[in-house]
């Protein structure tokens, strides 16, 4: 590979999005790094490898060894330990670190939102008397964190993921549904009326492409258990991917320029 090499930390909706923008920056190769959880992701522009690094050390090699020009963590929200990996790595290699995240949502009059620091806590929301009326709750916060939910009998848990979630099968009140997104307004809200939900537990992960179970609860005057976005890891984002292509492209102009001046 020549000219600027750019690894994307992906996995989201808006790493393709940004993975099909820098595509277009000439002399430049872009890497999307995916973990490899789903079995048929889809696939961005450009070159895809599968699989983690082997902590900050294996990112650390593997940044010096494929000569990354760049970096751009583009990983979820709430994927705290790539996020902090990326951080020591890139920084340990001298290497420019961008992080691409979607803003958070915002509460409206309109909503009825609990706004708890961490599944355990909206686990513990669940139990307390607001609740005790709710029956039927959708649990979009996750497959590794279900488990907070399994001990709560008195109410029925829905899960939808795109792959199995083998565990929930020892449980009788959680039940999977599979599904791929991203969902429509109606989607969300034939789903909320066909299981009948009076609950949503759902972590604030931004963006648009989950935000319309959010609307549907809204219109329904369903209550939402919402898990705010971490704050242990204190980087600067950039929410706008315009802004990021734009600044991408200046930054990675100005290192070709300097390149041929000094060659």
């Amino acid at each position: 590979m020549a000219g600027n090499i750019i690894l994307i930390l992906g996995g989201t909706r808006e790493a393709i999005e940004i993975a099909c923008d820098l595509e277009q920056i000439e002399n430049t190769t872009v890497i999307t790094s995916l973990a490899g959880v789903t079995r048929s992701p889809r696939l961005p522009k450009g070159k895809v490898r599968y699989g983690g690094f082997g902590g900050k050390e294996g990112l650390f090699d593997y940044l010096i060894r494929e000569k990354i020009t760049l970096v751009i963590d583009a990983t979820h929200p709430f994927a705290e330990k790539i996020t902090k990996n990326a951080c020591e790595a890139s920084k340990r290699a001298n290497i420019p670190l961008l992080h691409f995240s979607r803003k958070p949502w915002t509460k409206t009059a309109q909503d009825k939102w609990y706004e708890v620091e961490n599944s355990k806590a909206a686990a513990s929301t669940l139990t307390q008397k607001d609740f005790e009326g709710a029956k039927n709750v959708f649990l979009t916060i996750g497959r590794k964190d279900v488990n907070c939910f399994y001990s709560i009998n008195t109410k029925q848990f829905f899960v939808r993921s795109i792959e199995p979630v083998k565990e929930l099968a020892c449980f009788d009140n959680m039940k999977w549904i599979q599904g791929r997104g991203p969902f429509t307004f109606q989607d969300e809200y034939t789903f909320f009326k066909e299981h009948s939900i009076d609950c949503l537990v759902a972590k604030n992960s931004g963006g648009y492409a989950s935000h319309p179970k959010i609307n549907v609860a809204r219109f329904l005057g369903v209550p939402v258990v919402l898990v705010q976005q971490p704050k242990s890891i204190n980087v600067k984002k950039i929410y706008d991917r315009e802004a990021l292509t734009a600044f991408v492209s200046h930054h990675l102009s100005g290192r070709l320029n300097n390149r041929a001046r000094s060659s």
